[in-house]
């Protein structure tokens, strides 16, 4: 009797050990170098078998870019609020739409100056 061989569930983290890839079961050929993984639970089933979306309750990472689970002290935990706020703190602050409205403004008044010039012959 042939016996069906148990799915593997393996996880890539960052530098701050969270989160960022979960693999194994039908997606196992998506590891490349299974040296920079690590193994985390094996079994029988869709959540072994469909990992990526099957195995954590959550989505990897949140709309805002934050990561919902950290790998600690040789398991996978949730991230706390506290974690997700640091997170967030952490990430490039984006330009600020005012920013970017008074540098289109700037441009268009000079470029409508430039017109002007054109129009009545004046170079420069």
């Amino acid at each position: 009797m042939n016996e069906i061989p148990k799915s593997q569930v393996y996880i890539k983290t960052d530098e701050s050990n969270r989160v960022i890839r979960c693999e194994g079961g039908y997606s196992i050929s998506n590891i490349d170098n299974i040296e920079e993984w690590i193994n985390i639970d094996e079994g029988y089933g869709d959540r072994f078998n469909l990992c990526q979306s099957h195995y954590f309750d959550k989505p990897l990472m949140n709309m805002d870019g934050t990561h919902n689970y950290i790998y600690e002290n040789n398991e996978v935990r949730e991230t706390t609020d506290e974690e997700k706020a640091a997170e967030l703190a952490s990430f490039p602050v984006p330009e600020s739409q005012a920013d970017v409205q008074a540098d289109t403004q700037e441009m268009m008044i000079d470029h409508e100056y430039r017109i002007t010039l054109l129009e009545l012959g004046i170079t420069e």
